[in-house]
């Protein structure tokens, strides 16, 4: 195993909450014995958990996890969509607009695929404990996610791929902005044309490096919330 692959599970587990009894990761030879793994493999592996901002060493009493959630906040820093940042709360979709169309030049680009790749445009509003959370315009590239109905879009896309259909979803890269609201997507938060908008552009890649997913979305300036974890160097 690969120092990488050892961080990128260590990551999932912490995202998972394997570690909240204790707060802390086991130790370097737990973590040697349990993985099967060298020494320089675990500690290359929590370097890049440091760097990322996930654990923190304290010299001879272990490496702690870094409290990476926030009641009622999304991060910038994980992929794993609003359903899985949002656990305890009731997340209901309505999907207001789902069909194939063929990507132009603007959508192949941003895609990173051909002229005339199948996507899926979807148009989901999403809410949280009955108020309006967000507007999602989003793109799946049809030649790696095959098959998107409604009852699946209604769902958790991101669950979706990862566990039916058994993709690695790996990074994504956000620009966060403020805008105004478009009419279209001020009526789906029931708020007025015009208002502000928290928008995240985000394009979600495989751990192969290949991109399935590009999307904007609006959120609801009256109810949106965002954590990251933040290093002083």
């Amino acid at each position: 195993m690969k120092y990488q692959e050892l961080a990128n599970i260590l990551k999932e587990n912490i995202d998972d909450g394997s570690y909240h009894e204790t707060g802390k990761l086991p130790t370097e030879e737990q973590l040697v014995e349990q993985y099967g793994v060298s020494k320089y493999c675990v500690r290359n592996a929590i370097s890049i958990l440091v760097e990322f901002g996930l654990v923190y060493l304290v010299q001879g009493s272990g490496m702690y996890i870094r409290e990476s959630k926030r009641e009622g906040c999304m991060s910038l820093r994980n992929t794993r969509g609003v359903t899985a940042e949002l656990k305890g709360h009731s997340v209901k979709t309505r999907v207001v607009h789902l069909e194939i169309i063929s990507a132009d030049e603007r959508i192949a680009s941003r895609m990173k695929c051909k002229t005339g790749t199948p996507v899926y445009y979807i148009i989901r509003a999403r809410s949280v404990d009955g108020v309006p959370l967000s507007v999602e315009y989003t793109y799946y590239n049809q030649e790696i996610v095959p098959v998107i109905d409604e009852k699946i879009a209604e769902g958790s896309l991101f669950g979706y791929i990862k566990k039916d259909l058994g993709l690695n979803i790996s990074f994504a890269d956000k620009i966060l902005r403020a805008d105004k609201l478009t009419k279209e997507a001020a009526e789906l938060l029931e708020l007025e044309a015009g208002d502000p908008a928290v928008i995240v552009e985000d394009d979600a890649y495989l751990s192969n490096g290949q991109m399935f997913n590009a999307s904007v979305v609006y959120y609801n300036y009256k109810t949106a919330k965002f954590f990251e974890l933040a290093e002083i160097k």
